[in-house]
């Protein structure tokens, strides 16, 4: 079953940075992602909302992005997205890994870089 993906559009509806107090060596990272479809059977909408905090640091946000999932007659495109959340997560992922770095640089620290899979763990 082959399914092809595009992202049509992403918006970053809200980013927030704010001082984090946490003892632990680890970062703090929570994150959830919603999904819905439309009239088309083919768009999906997807919203990530996100919290990451670390190093003093802490950034929330809301990502947005809208998918044009395609797959072979019969597919089940739902279905999919629902075994296979977290690979449909990806860009969204990668974006809100971007603000962090973006804006723990903003606020005049090193920029905290975000591996992707730290998001999937």
């Amino acid at each position: 079953m082959e399914i092809h993906k595009q992202i049509v559009q992403t918006y970053v509806r809200e980013a927030h940075v704010r001082d984090f107090e946490s003892n632990s060596e680890e970062p703090t990272v929570i994150h959830r992602l919603d999904y819905t479809g439309s009239d088309d059977p083919h768009v999906f909408e997807f919203k990530l909302t996100f919290m990451f905090g670390h190093f003093g640091t802490q950034v929330d946000g809301v990502i947005e992005t809208t998918m044009l999932i395609q797959g072979e007659e019969g597919t089940d495109i739902l279905a999919d997205i629902k075994q296979n959340e977290a690979m449909y997560a990806i860009p969204l992922f990668a974006k809100a890994s971007s603000i962090v770095t973006k804006l723990s640089e903003d606020r005049g620290q090193f920029p905290i870089i975000v591996p992707i899979e730290l998001w999937l763990e």
